[in-house]
């Protein structure tokens, strides 16, 4: 399967499709640091995690999730074969001005490697104001994990407005969500950890700024099942 075949998704993309393929060559860097998740998931209010795959198949996932209509690419990378198909990915992402970035980053040395490998962006699984700082100073688009209100509280109070609440199902899922938009209305959370497609909207209307999702979109079957989604986002009315 080559980079101009991305399967049974080649014959129809979305409309949304069609603008990332026609207009957003050099999307990674139009959006500033502080701005980068929300502009990007208003757009497509998932990112995709790639976890544990080789090089070849995480770009052929990834061919697939970005001509649907996914902007945000993920490759997990908690060990060194996960950094060789970061670098990868990230040499077409660059290709075709697409954006892949980097969770499971819990070092400052470890986010150093990633942008170094390509990474538009770094997701952490937990909170660690050392990387916060960090990726403040090298303004690269970071989003931390949080997973109490404690930890919002002070992701919120290094200028972190986009946080990842993770483990999202362990946590409450939509409940949670919800319940932190009162005292929190500043921050937008990204829940990740037992989410799947059919939980998009729910989360989107306890006021999630989108959500992550991981295996089930990997698959051919599960890219067709996220585009179907998108499309009928697409379509509904306003």
């Amino acid at each position: 399967m080559g980079i101009d075949n991305p399967g049974p998704l080649n014959a129809c993309p979305t409309k949304q499709a069609r603008r990332v393929l026609g207009h957003r060559a050099n999307r990674a860097t139009e959006a500033p640091p502080m701005t980068f998740f929300r502009t990007h998931l208003a757009e497509c209010p998932v990112i995709a995690v790639l976890r544990g795959l080789t090089p070849v198949a995480a770009d052929e996932a990834a061919k697939r999730l970005w001509h649907i209509g996914v902007e945000l690419v993920e490759i997990t990378v908690q060990d060194a074969a996960g950094f060789d198909t970061l670098k990868a990915v990230a040499l077409t992402a660059a290709s075709i001005g697409r954006l892949i970035g980097a969770g499971s980053v819990t070092s400052v040395e470890a986010f150093e490697r990633t942008v170094s490998c390509g990474a538009s962006f770094v997701v952490s699984p937990g909170l660690d104001v050392e990387l916060i700082d960090h990726a403040n100073d090298r303004r690269v688009p970071y989003l931390p994990g949080v997973a109490t209100p404690s930890e919002i509280q002070l992701a919120r109070s290094r200028g972190v407005l986009d946080q990842k609440l993770f483990p999202s199902r362990e946590l409450g899922g939509t409940a949670f969500v919800k319940a932190m938009t009162g005292p929190f209305p500043d921050v937008q959370l990204v829940p990740s950890g037992g989410v799947s497609i059919a939980d998009i909207d729910s989360y989107l209307a306890a006021g999630a700024l989108g959500v992550g999702i991981g295996s089930e979109i990997t698959e051919s079957v599960g890219a067709q099942v996220m585009g179907d989604w998108l499309a009928l986002r697409e379509a509904a009315p306003s």
